[in-house]
């Protein structure tokens, strides 16, 4: 009988053993599940409640390469639901981000989000917000953006797909072309290129009243050598890629140094550097590439001022 009951447990073990092994296995997150828990992460905020979120307990958070807690910062400040957001998700690499405006106070600002997510808990929640009420220098046209640019959502057909690996390297040749680089020559530019900073348009702007610098294509600006002024692009990082729709999401620093003396003009005279530019500061910057048959279509950005040379924080 002893034998007996010890031959059941072991049958009943293995029956078991599965079925538990099945309820251990890490719940994946497609990419209706990462933009709902980007949607329950703004509900969150606006309630300024952290505990309606689904959180591993270590979870890690910033605000512009700063930890904080779930009590600090945005969790106390923000009033209301993006007013604006361009989503980006990857459910290979689980992570997913936006960009998009919030209010913030009694401020509209500019803000970019990224969150990882393990087994359907957010493990990491990075915030860069642009704190600023400037409308901008003059020539810079600000865009009133409630919705994304319906480029951004479109599919690639499977043909003309470009790989994760491909789109990475588009998307490192636009900040190495800025980094190292004096012309445009080796960035895949599409003639089409446009690129918005902050909302407002910096290159093939389609406003007649647009600043001269700003009228000109992708390519064309970055062959009037402008972009000596970026001494260094550091801390890259590329955590989220969407091949379906051409997309990545990037992080980085622009470094400036303020030694710069001189830089191209769109008429190929040289411009002295003047102002901010002669001084050291960095650009913390939230980068969303748009690759079509392997060329930069579209390019978005978010980005704010920061100590020169200050970590990333991640």
């Amino acid at each position: 009988m002893r034998r007996l009951g010890l031959t059941l447990a072991a049958i009943g073990a293995a029956v078991l053993a599965p079925q538990a092994a099945s309820a251990q296995a890490p719940q994946s997150c497609d990419r209706e599940c990462l933009t709902g828990l980007m949607d329950q992460y703004f509900t969150a905020l606006v309630a300024h409640d952290s505990n309606r979120l689904p959180l591993s307990n270590d979870v890690k958070y910033t605000e512009n390469g700063q930890a904080l807690s779930l009590r600090d910062g945005l969790w106390q400040t923000v009033k209301a639901l993006p007013s604006y957001r361009l989503d980006v998700a990857d459910p290979d690499n689980g992570e997913v981000a936006m960009l998009g405006i919030v209010k913030e106070g009694t401020n509209d600002n500019y803000i970019s989000t990224r969150l990882r997510v393990e087994n359907r808990q957010i493990t990491e929640i990075e915030n860069l917000v642009v704190r600023s009420t400037s409308a901008g220098p003059a020539g810079f046209t600000r865009v009133p953006q409630t919705s994304a640019l319906p480029i951004f959502n479109e599919v690639e057909p499977e043909a003309t797909r470009s790989s994760r690996s491909d789109l990475q390297a588009a998307a490192n040749a636009y900040f190495t072309g800025i980094d190292s680089e004096v012309t445009g020559a080796n960035v895949p530019f599409d003639p089409q290129c446009q690129r918005m900073e902050n909302g407002s348009w910096m290159a093939n702007s389609p406003d007649p009243k647009a600043g001269a610098m700003q009228k000109l294509g992708c390519k064309e600006q970055f062959d009037t050598g402008f972009q000596v002024i970026v001494t260094n692009i550091r801390a890259r990082r590329y955590p989220v890629i969407d091949p379906e729709r051409g997309l990545v999401y990037a992080l980085a620093f622009f470094d400036h140094s303020g030694a710069i003396s001189e830089y191209g003009r769109p008429d190929g005279t040289v411009q002295p550097v003047t102002g901010t530019f002669t001084q050291p500061f960095s650009f913390m910057i939230a980068e969303v590439f748009k690759v079509k048959d392997g060329k930069l279509r579209q390019i978005e950005a978010v980005l704010t001022t920061v100590p020169y040379g200050m970590p990333s924080g991640w």
